[in-house]
């Protein structure tokens, strides 16, 4: 059994730790999908925030940058075809943009094409750049960008005010000359730890290859909320889990106990059935004995204390019952009137103590005899238990003390022992079915944790009440009040 529990436990813990780190590795995935899709938005978001940088300085040319109005751009091509690897024809486009400048006349003034023509000395060539495959579109704003960088150059502050407005704080802005040409802003991501970070790098002069690089956090809060579901649901679907796991170790537990109380319960019947059987084969035997049967006092006596303790033995045979029932089951009571200290002395003669243990007992009674209404059978069987308890837990010298009396038409009983007394922590589950102290001298003790179970419920059938008092090393005080 406890090999089968401990394969049980490691599977579970194995099976566990799997699901949670499936769970955590599909979570991290989800939330790096996440991150990459919100870069691809806010990159957007720095595409345009860098189209407004150029408009902004398109807009001030527009004003009246001298330099511009003397500069002239020529445009130059050719297509040819050639071949793929599945011999499809592909065309291939070549572009030269050639940049011209006039010192003594304004470009608006001056036909561009016969200057160029005209090999005139006025124009001079300020520079050539030759592309591939490249639209008009695309060439035409890079050429915009060539001619604004002239007259209105880039500046870092411009671009990072527009960024802010939109909420984006770029870092580590870098001027660079890359060795290809960038047409289009773009971004690389990469990662510091858990933070996303993108490195976005905007081509403010594509034709001369000059670029501005930033590097931009992603913030943990919109991903949080991208992701909200997913991870309400994860960490549900965690703790249901949990839960479950948790529930099936506790009933393997809860089984394995029940098994250890089953050969515990056994064990302890045959301990506490001894004593009424002894007794009735000592009455047996003395009713065996002829010569002493001529004492009517004395066999009255026997026969009675036989009697006492078939009660007991039924009622033991009923604690069992009571104990093992259902919650929903009612405790059946045969109340009746009987002399409650005439069963206090018999249990007191009765008391079959261990060898090793010297007993001694304290009765007060407030009255003999002392009457109450009560079930007689379940009442002296609380008071053996209390009284077994009070010897098996105590040292070699026990001193028990009851005290009984009826006050204000309620019964009010008083058990008290020198015996090793019960922790505060404990003493509220004692009651408890299956449950022992923790401090019991001798963990061979026989007992299950029945005996004080069973006290607690007759008196609560008969609208009782029961508390102790307690502490370690000193003793136990067990009060019962029962209505009369």
């Amino acid at each position: 059994m406890d090999k089968n529990i401990k394969i049980v436990w490691i599977l579970t813990i194995i099976t566990s730790l799997l699901m949670i780190g499936g769970q955590s590795y599909w979570l991290y995935n989800q939330y790096n999908f996440s991150a990459l899709e919100y870069m691809q938005t806010l990159h957007k978001r720095i595409l345009e925030a860098e189209e407004e940088e150029a408009d902004i300085r398109f807009r001030n040319r527009q004003i009246g940058a001298e330099p511009l109005r003397s500069m002239a751009m020529n445009l130059s091509g050719w297509t040819s075809m050639k071949e793929d690897s599945i011999n499809r024809p592909e065309p291939k486009t070549a572009t030269t943009l050639t940049f011209y400048y006039l010192n003594n006349e304004k470009m608006d003034s001056v036909d561009i094409e016969k200057l160029i023509q005209e090999k005139s000395d006025s124009i001079i060539v300020r520079d050539t750049f030759r592309t591939e495959n490249v639209s008009t579109e695309i060439l035409f704003s890079a050429s915009t960008l060539y001619t604004l960088q002239i007259s209105h150059p880039f500046r870092e502050s411009l671009l990072d005010s527009l960024l802010q407005s939109e909420g984006i704080r770029m870092t580590n802005f870098q001027r660079e000359v890359i060795d290809t040409t960038l047409w289009k802003g773009s971004y690389v991501p990469f990662r510091e730890g858990l933070v996303h970070k993108m490195k976005v790098i905007y081509p403010y002069n594509p034709l001369k290859r000059e670029v501005v690089t930033g590097e931009v956090s992603i913030p943990l809060s919109p991903l949080l909320k991208q992701m909200a579901w997913q991870l309400v649901g994860s960490l549900i679907l965690m703790l249901l889990l949990i839960i479950c796991l948790t529930y099936q170790l506790h009933t393997i537990m809860e089984q394995r106990k029940v098994d250890e109380l089953r050969k515990s319960f056994v064990n302890t019947m045959i301990h506490e059935l001894k004593r009424p059987v002894q007794t009735l084969k000592m009455c047996i035997a003395f009713l065996n004995n002829k010569p002493m049967r001529t004492d009517e006092q004395m066999m009255d006596a026997v026969v009675q204390d036989a009697i006492f303790e078939l009660d007991n033995l039924s009622a033991y045979l009923n604690k069992v019952r009571e104990l093992t029932r259902a919650d929903n089951e009612c405790t059946i009571l045969s109340i009746r009137s009987f002399d409650l200290s005439g069963t206090i002395e018999k249990l007191i003669r009765l008391n079959n103590a261990p060898a090793h243990k010297v007993v001694r007992f304290e009765t007060r009674f407030s009255e003999q005899p002392l009457w109450v209404m009560a079930d007689p059978v379940h009442i002296a069987n609380c008071l053996s238990n209390l009284i077994e308890n009070a010897v098996k837990y105590s040292g070699s010298e026990v001193c028990i003390s009851i005290m009984a009396s009826l006050e204000n038409n309620r019964l009010h009983l008083e058990i008290k022992d020198n015996g090793i007394g019960i922790p505060q922590q404990e003493q509220s589950r004692v009651f408890e079915k299956f449950y022992r102290a923790q401090n019991i001298p001798d963990a061979n003790l026989p007992g299950i944790g029945l005996g004080l179970s069973y006290v607690k419920l007759m008196v609560e059938a008969h609208n009782g009440t029961i508390r102790l008092q307690s502490q370690p090393g000193k003793g136990t005080t067990f009060i019962i009040e029962i209505p009369q």
